[in-house]
């Protein structure tokens, strides 16, 4: 068990947009890419991957954080995932 790094979050939320968005091409989903260049990848999708993301590394995004400039980027939600990663551990 250990906290959860900016790389391993970025891997992660890739893999699993790769699964979300199996028509995208693989080297568009990069850290600084803008989620909302994929038409593919409405409200649905993004919730789905807040929630996926609250379970896969243990952390809680509370009403008042869904803010959509804290989730644009693969990079973004790294960054939140790991700033509140300092008590919870990843599988």
């Amino acid at each position: 068990m250990h906290m959860a790094e900016h790389e391993e979050v970025v891997n992660a939320v890739v893999a699993r947009l790769r699964e979300l968005l199996p028509d995208t091409p693989v080297d568009e989903l990069t850290e600084d890419r803008d989620l909302r260049d994929f038409a593919a990848f409405d409200s649905l999708g993004v919730l789905e991957l807040l929630v996926w993301l609250e379970g896969r590394f243990s952390v809680s995004i509370p009403d008042e954080e869904l803010i959509v400039d804290n989730f644009t980027t693969v990079g973004k939600m790294a960054d939140y995932v790991v700033a509140r990663s300092s008590t919870a551990v990843v599988d």
